[in-house]
């Protein structure tokens, strides 16, 4: 499971996996389409580039989900649920970034190599986030900063993915890209911080890398998407709804994952 052959069978079978388009037409693309209207610089493109990319595990069945490099270039933070078919974890997974000729990395499994929010995270809840280490670290990376500052309603993001359903057009070595922004930061009683969005999503959305502008002009790592609502025919495209299932959810990178990244990577 160390291939592009790999992705793409796991990618067949998530097709029963359904687009949950919100506020509209379903606004993702290819990263170097849709960099000059989201503001980014071909040297932000690039740096996304080299940190963004695919989770693919495979064990009892094959699941796909997209991730980043966090803090180090020798860690990767995804949403736990990606590790898991059928409430088993998988035995193997690979990270390989989202750029002409690079190859897959095996992520270590054990126990002491990784970090989660509960040894048996519930897909889309609090605890849905996994950084695991790479058997090899990807020199010269630079990973982007976890922001600082909590998430408020209005932030605008941009959201990454590795190879989501739907995104057929787009190149497995490109990243799919949206902007999209927050709209709800409900009070969370748990270490971590979880807030809405409503930033189109699907099959292999999961684990994928959002990204917020400061106040300084610096791009920061906001969160990732945990989950999404269903695909309902007659609520494509329809407004923003929380209780109809319009909206996808993403988890903060703030202090309680930021300590466990730290802590794994031994700063």
């Amino acid at each position: 499971m160390t291939g592009p052959s790999a992705i793409l069978a796991a990618l067949a079978l998530s097709f029963v996996v359904p687009v949950n388009v919100i506020d509209g037409h379903d606004e993702r693309g290819a990263l170097t389409v849709l960099a000059p209207s989201l503001g980014l610089s071909p040297d932000e493109v690039a740096r996304i580039r080299s940190v963004s990319g695919h989770v693919a595990c495979a064990g009892p069945m094959l699941t796909i989900g997209s991730g980043a490099l966090f803090l180090t270039g020798g860690q990767v933070l995804t949403a736990a649920h990606v590790l898991y078919a059928n409430g088993v974890r998988e035995a193997h997974c690979s990270f390989r970034l989202q750029q002409p000729g690079t190859q897959w990395i095996e992520l270590k499994m054990d126990a002491g190599s990784m970090r989660m929010g509960a040894a048996y995270p519930k897909p889309g809840s609090n605890d849905d986030w996994a950084i695991l280490t790479l058997t090899q670290p990807i020199v010269g990376a630079d990973p982007f900063p976890s922001a600082a500052t909590p998430p408020k309603v209005g932030d605008r993001l941009i959201a990454l993915s590795a190879h989501p359903v739907g995104m057929d057009a787009v190149p497995l070595d490109e990243p799919v890209v949206e902007g999209c922004a927050v709209r709800r930061v409900p009070v969370s009683t748990a270490a971590t911080t979880f807030y809405r969005t409503d930033c189109d999503a699907s099959a292999g959305s999961s684990g994928g890398m959002q990204l917020y502008r400061g106040a300084d002009g610096a791009l920061v790592f906001r969160g990732i998407v945990i989950s999404t609502g269903p695909d309902t025919p007659a609520l494509r495209g329809a407004p923003y709804n929380e209780k109809l299932g319009s909206v996808t959810t993403a988890l903060g990178t703030g202090a309680a994952i930021l300590a466990a990244g730290r802590a794994l990577a031994g700063q």
